[in-house]
């Protein structure tokens, strides 16, 4: 038998042909000679003949000499062959190591957890479960193998600690009836935690609230919260769940009920989207139909940051108390992953919520995927291997529930053309949407560098009525920093942007390829010790606040310091529980942050946005509106204030409005004229070196060869310099391609690329150009 492999680790974007006797599974892991040395692959495809393979196009030319299969290292596959397909689709569309995309499927340093285990299955053997390493040392153990007498397995194995009986700990009143009691400052902490979290253990509740068992014995004896043993767990009783109203039951019933809707789309499962206002309830439609859904399998939830994870995993737990729920990301240690990932491959997790990651875990019985904010950029890849979860979810065989109050445009188009299931939520839930004010900044008085007096004095009035307002602000840390005698702005010794101030390390930081130096207050161009900060970050409004509203406590969210899921729980529950009156951060504040504390949102430099050279731009600027400014109001009416030096911006206009169907015609019409996706597929293909001379004759020659297969593309633009056009020391050209022969085009660019060797980056439909 003849079988596809795809090399792993390695970003080569072609599969290679190995033989072997034996019959290995798709999907199976394997070691082959290749290049002088033993790799590890993946079977992708298997044939009796090679002539096959041409003639389907999955290699370019019958080799010369078929090297053997050299070991099967699980003597299993974990991934279904239809994930294998998926994934050969994503690898095609992307260009970049097809092995790389199933090394995803892997948590990191899987073997060292995984034991390969053999187990007799004839009653002839006279042995039961023994290590594979052992086992081989028997002379007649490949003729076991063959003859079907022993099953190979591999199974997780870690230190396990002595069951003990935990405490657990649970709300015994309603939510209302909390509103009406006097509770201490770390009884609010606890009460908040268990809103957020249901029952959960006692030691986890401490470790994670900081407060001492004594705070939590004072609410047991006041019959405020309840304590009993991992034994009697199933007694601790789950908040009420929400009362679906009229709207939200029939959608509910909609997707449990629709049809595919093309007969393209049958054989891929069938893709709902769920489109509506922030704060319309789209999340109590998601567990709804989750409920379905769980009957027969279990679902994938993915959320845009992994912040966002801890959050969802606790509303899902409140929901579904009886069911098993994980959560997967980077942040775990090596042997939480595995472990997660062991239980979800043998069906022992209902529900795993992760970020994007996550869609690659191969979770037994996955029966639907939800994409909550699947608008988010986030959900791209944004390096090797590049993928976006969209396009990898098109060719799953599982129903997708997309969720946004601002589609991404791909998704809204589907929609529109009827390939996907489209179902609205018209009106927010139990409260009408914030108003917002344009703030003309040409013309108002400025309290503080970033802060116009109409804010000041919106945000004076949200705390006096005991409420929290959030300052949402494009960029993390302080600011760029300019000497005001020459005007010389400090910038990276190693890429063509400006460093950013942090002024709780002193240190000047690029964003780019990470450079730090201390800020030494001299300038290095004239010597003047005298600076200016020029635009904003989040470290700077919040420095400007801490000067406007003295004694108030301020927060701040962003990556810089939000670095692991824990701290954003730490800063929601604050907020929560009243202990913030102001929280500044960048685009962080925008996901999920669902608060009904939150009564004012103010926007201090969204311009910056919008005239950031990039095509989605515009479209990005619009998005973070809307959904900044949905998170003010979520029970009381909320107000915005958006300040701008050009209000009468279209973009600003309709997010005001909150005319997103009306925006969205405005902008696909600008862009069906230009050629822009949705309407075709753009490849940005960019090229690096340290040698300036060599990086600019290489893009030439490339694009010259390119110029052969016009066919395949609608429009070439450049070369040219990358606006930033060094970064890490490496100069950068570029192309950008307009296709609708997304596949073929990349295969000619993939061939080039080895003709060309260095450092190239290929990116398909990237979230920023």
């Amino acid at each position: 038998m003849y079988y596809l492999i795809a090399i792993s680790n390695m970003n080569l974007n072609e599969l290679f042909a190995y033989s072997s006797n034996e019959e290995i599974k798709i999907g199976e892991r394997v070691v082959v000679p290749f290049r002088n040395k033993k790799v590890r692959g993946y079977v992708i495809y298997k044939s009796e003949s090679v002539s096959s393979f041409l003639e389907r196009g999955l290699i370019h030319e019958e080799p010369e000499k078929i090297k053997e299969i050299e070991e099967r290292l699980d003597y299993a596959s974990f991934l279904e062959p239809w994930r294998v397909e998926a994934l050969y689709n994503t690898a095609m569309h992307f260009g970049s190591g097809i092995g790389r995309y199933y090394d995803l499927c892997f948590p990191p340093k899987f073997d060292d957890y995984f034991t390969l285990f053999v187990e007799s299955v004839s009653p002839l053997l006279n042995f039961g479960k023994m290590r594979y390493e052992e086992f081989k040392k028997i002379p007649s153990s490949k003729e076991y193998i063959n003859y079907g007498q022993v099953r190979i397995y591999r199974d997780f194995e870690s230190k396990k600690p002595k069951p003990r009986d935990e405490k657990y700990v649970s709300l015994q009143i309603s939510a209302d009836e909390i509103g009406k009691l006097k509770l201490t400052a770390q009884q609010s902490v606890v009460i908040n935690y268990l809103l957020l979290n249901g029952s959960i253990q006692l030691d986890q509740l401490l470790e994670d609230t900081g407060v001492k068992r004594d705070v939590v014995i004072q609410l047991q004896n006041r019959e405020i919260i309840k304590l009993c043993s991992s034994e009697n767990v199933d007694e601790v009783n789950p908040l009420q769940r929400a009362t679906l109203t009229e709207e939200q039951s029939r959608l509910v019933m909609d997707i449990l009920n629709s049809k595919s809707v093309l007969d393209k789309h049958s054989n891929f499962g069938q893709v709902h989207l769920l489109y509506g206002p922030t704060g319309s309830g789209k999340t109590e439609v998601y567990l709804a139909a989750m409920e379905k859904y769980l009957s027969t399998g279990t679902v994938l939830y993915l959320v845009p940051e992994i912040s966002l994870t801890e959050q969802t995993l606790a509303r899902l737990r409140r929901h579904f108390p009886e069911l098993s729920i994980a959560v997967y990301h980077s942040y775990l240690t090596d042997a939480k992953r595995v472990e997660i990932w062991s239980k979800a491959i043998k069906g022992e997790i209902d529900i795993l919520v992760g970020p994007r990651s996550a869609l690659f875990v191969p979770i037994k019985n996955l029966r639907l995927v939800i994409v909550d904010e699947e608008h988010d950029d986030s959900y791209y890849n944004n390096h090797e291997p590049f993928y976006d979860a969209h396009y990898t979810l098109e060719h799953f065989p599982i129903d997708v529930i997309y969720g946004s109050a601002t589609p991404s445009l791909s998704t809204y188009v589907q929609c529109k053309e009827g390939k996907y299931h489209l179902h609205m939520l018209n009106q927010r839930f139990g409260v009408e949407l914030p108003d917002v004010e344009i703030v003309d900044m040409r013309k108002e008085k400025k309290i503080s560098p970033s802060i116009s007096e109409p804010l000041y004095n919106e945000i004076l009035k949200t705390i006096e009525e005991d409420r929290s307002a959030l300052v949402f602000t494009r960029r993390k840390g302080f600011s760029r920093v300019q000497c005001a005698v020459c005007g010389y702005i400090m910038k990276c010794d190693h890429c063509d942007v400006s460093l950013t101030y942090h002024m709780e390390t002193n240190e000047l930081k690029c964003h780019l390829c990470g450079e730090k130096k201390s800020f030494t207050s001299t300038c290095p161009n004239c010597g003047s010790t005298m600076f200016v900060d020029k635009g904003t970050g989040t470290e700077k409004i919040e420095k400007e606040l801490l000067y406007l509203f003295p004694g108030r406590k301020i927060g701040r969210i962003d990556a810089e310091i939000i670095d692991e899921p824990k701290k954003m729980k730490d800063v929601l529950e604050k907020l929560r529980a009243g202990e913030l009156d102001i929280v500044t951060g960048t685009k962080m504040i925008t996901k999920g942050l669902d608060i009904y504390r939150i009564g004012l949102v103010g926007i201090v430099d969204i311009d910056a946005l919008i005239s950031y050279p990039d095509i989605n731009a515009p479209l990005r600027t619009f998005q973070t509106l809307v959904q900044v400014i949905g998170r003010s109001g979520r029970k009381d009416k909320g107000k915005a204030v958006i300040q701008t030096y050009d209000p009468e911006n279209a973009i600003i206009k309709y997010a005001k409005m909150q005319e997103v169907d009306g925006y969205y015609d405005y902008e696909l019409n600008l862009r069906k004229e230009l050629n822009y996706p949705p309407f075709s597929d753009i490849v940005q293909i960019m090229y690096s070196n340290t040698n300036i001379v060599i990086a600019e004759e290489t893009v030439d020659v490339f694009a010259k060869e390119l110029e052969a297969y016009e066919r395949l593309y609608l429009e070439m633009l450049g070369p040219s310099e990358h606006p930033i056009f060094k970064v890490a020391n490496k100069y950068r050209y570029q192309l950008i391609i307009k296709t609708s022969k997304t596949e073929e085009l990349m295969k000619v660019i993939n061939i080039l690329k080895q003709k060309y060797p260095g450092d190239w980056t290929i990116r398909v439909n990237p979230p920023g150009i």
